[in-house]
């Protein structure tokens, strides 16, 4: 799979862990859509590390990924990788940490894709063993479905 001159939208997350996986689930549900040309969507689930053919060569990479900033539960955040450089203030989700990493590796392998990409954090209210989206995140789903839409086509 090569995303080459694509724009790729990435959904992270762990759908056993209820908000958790709401990037996931934004995939599932932008899968029902028909997508503009040159849009590509990858399910990155947990194991973002495994990614890289999906990514390389993108155009443009948006990650949707559960966020704890501190917000509103259902939030919307919107960064840059730079912006999730560990610290105690900074929003994290420990798949951040492997993106990131991913990320580097790019680099290091010619291809610098950091500028090429935009984080859209959603803040979760439960993080917990369970399935399926809470009701609050559940609601928030179309407006995210067309925050990361209208993000593609900039």
């Amino acid at each position: 799979m090569s995303a080459a001159g694509k724009i790729v939208i990435l959904g992270i997350g762990n759908l056993l862990l209820r908000d958790e996986g709401i990037g996931v689930h934004l995939v599932q549900a932008l899968e029902q859509e028909v997508l503009p040309p040159g849009v590509e969507l990858v399910d990155g689930g947990t194991s973002t590390l495994n990614i890289l053919p999906c990514i390389k060569g993108a155009k443009k990479i948006i990650v949707v990924d559960a966020m704890k900033a501190g917000g509103e539960p259902g939030s919307f955040y919107r960064c840059y990788p730079a912006d999730l450089i560990p610290s105690g203030e900074a929003p994290m989700s420990l798949h951040h940490i492997d993106f990131l990493q991913a990320l580097q590796m790019t680099k290091l392998l010619g291809e610098d894709l950091g500028p090429r990409t935009v984080i859209i954090g959603v803040e979760p209210l439960e993080i917990e063993w369970a399935i399926g989206l809470t009701p609050l995140l559940a609601e928030r789903l179309a407006a995210l479905k067309r925050l990361v839409m209208e993000e593609a086509e900039r």
